[in-house]
């Protein structure tokens, strides 16, 4: 591909946007190159590293929380908020991610059910909300761990809807794209595992920035989680309830 475009560039521009083009190729192959998930390679802001068959990954910002909160008996930790942009990616992930934009068929349904559409018509509005990928997306990480310190299993889901700098919210459970550890456990009520007595999970969340946002920086960061209930009986136990932290200066 990248020969066919060099050749493609010399034939409509001229040679000196060939050499342009190679001095961007021996740049961008500087990148490092990882198998996994590349936002576990960053560091520090302006960190770059390319995830094979997928994409690269840029740190646009980061900010280290390291606070605990409890909804007793679960115990939640953020670790890391961070701010990720996302370019040279494939056609095949671009359109997978195009997925998580938009309306979830939820979403959809509590806009247009009492305009008396069928599921049908609604799941075609929440496609419709699609929008394509560009060249460049950025996205936010929440790198995070819960505990059950119960002495019976739980049915609990740590982060239902989180919202940065008071106004840009997400439903995780439709929005996140990066299914890892904890949320690979699944994100809904039906299809969720529970915590066993003592288990610790780790998981990440990662949510894409509508450019249209016009998105700058990390101020401020609120999450509201699941209710708790039994894992066997599925009583409710504890409502959920919602935690901020404040981002400035961190």
């Amino acid at each position: 591909m990248l020969i066919c475009s060099s050749v493609i560039a010399f034939n409509y521009f001229g040679s000196d946007n060939t050499e342009k083009g190679k001095n961007a190729e021996a740049k961008d192959s500087k990148i490092p190159e990882v198998q996994e998930y590349g936002g576990t390679h960053l560091k520090k802001a302006g960190d770059k590293v390319r995830q094979k068959n997928w994409g690269t990954f840029t740190l646009l910002e980061t900010k280290s929380i390291n606070e605990s909160f409890e909804l007793a008996p679960m115990v939640i930790t953020i670790k890391d908020i961070r701010w990720i942009q996302l370019s040279s990616l494939t056609d095949e992930v671009k359109e997978e991610l195009k997925s998580y934009t938009g309306l979830s068929f939820e979403e959809a349904y509590s806009i247009y059910y009492k305009e008396n559409l069928s599921m049908e018509e609604i799941d075609q509005r929440a496609a419709l909300s699609k929008r394509d990928i560009d060249e460049e997306v950025s996205y936010l990480e929440i790198t995070y761990s819960v505990e059950n310190k119960a002495s019976k299993e739980l049915q609990f889901f740590s982060m239902e809807h989180v919202t940065f700098n008071d106004d840009l919210t997400y439903d995780v459970p439709s929005k996140n794209f990066i299914h890892y550890g904890d949320t690979f456990i699944g994100t809904k009520k039906v299809t969720r595992s529970d915590y066993q007595s003592g288990e610790t999970r780790k998981g990440t969340i990662g949510l894409l920035v509508n450019p249209e946002e016009n998105f700058k920086k990390l101020d401020s960061f609120s999450f509201t989680t699941d209710d708790i209930a039994d894992g066997e009986s599925h009583d409710l136990l504890v409502e959920g309830t919602s935690f901020e932290i404040p981002l400035k200066g961190k």
